[in-house]
């Protein structure tokens, strides 16, 4: 065998190689593109909302129409339409109820705000209503002091002492 029949066998080999890996790259370049609207339809399915489903967005709705919207923003994605111009196309198509649209942050800051100003308040009250329940449980006993005895009228304090002995007695029974 010459150098040039070698240098022949060699460039044939080397043509059908690459004549075999060209349809694996042209399968995986098929399989990027694929990914690519996969992702561009899960995610302008998730930024648009659904009429047919109120309060869903486009890919939580269960109902057939959504399911054709769905596939004809995969039919966008493979003409090559990026996602701002396909939900632009989608709301110009089916009206501006699909249009989502999120609360701006300050009202979610406000929100938050106003809700640890009532969890303060809330807890202050608590606090001082413990502390008010506590310091009134420290009531004079059953038993009044001689002051307070002053301020009833001796057949007042009689009546106290005949229900106080009936009520020692009572009890002293009970033990019995």
């Amino acid at each position: 065998m010459t150098l040039s029949s070698k240098l022949i066998k060699a460039a044939c080999a080397a043509l059908i190689a690459s004549a075999l890996a060209l349809p694996a790259l042209a399968q995986d370049k098929k399989t990027d593109d694929q990914g690519h609207i996969s992702r561009i339809t899960v995610e302008v399915s998730n930024e648009v909302f659904s009429p047919f489903c109120p309060g869903k967005t486009l890919a939580m709705c269960t109902s057939p129409n959504a399911a054709k919207v769905r596939r004809d923003i995969q039919e966008m994605a493979t003409k090559g339409q990026n996602k701002e111009e396909i939900k632009q196309e989608i709301i110009a198509t089916y009206g501006e109820e699909f249009r989502l649209t999120e609360p701006p942050a300050t009202d979610n800051f406000g929100l938050l705000i106003g809700i640890g100003i009532a969890l303060l308040i809330a807890l202050g009250l608590i606090f001082t209503l413990s502390r008010n329940k506590s310091a009134g449980s420290k009531g004079p006993s059953v038993r009044e002091d001689d002051e307070d005895k002053e301020e009833l009228s001796d057949e007042e304090r009689a009546y106290l002492d005949e229900l106080r002995s009936e009520l020692d007695d009572g009890s002293s029974d009970d033990r019995d």
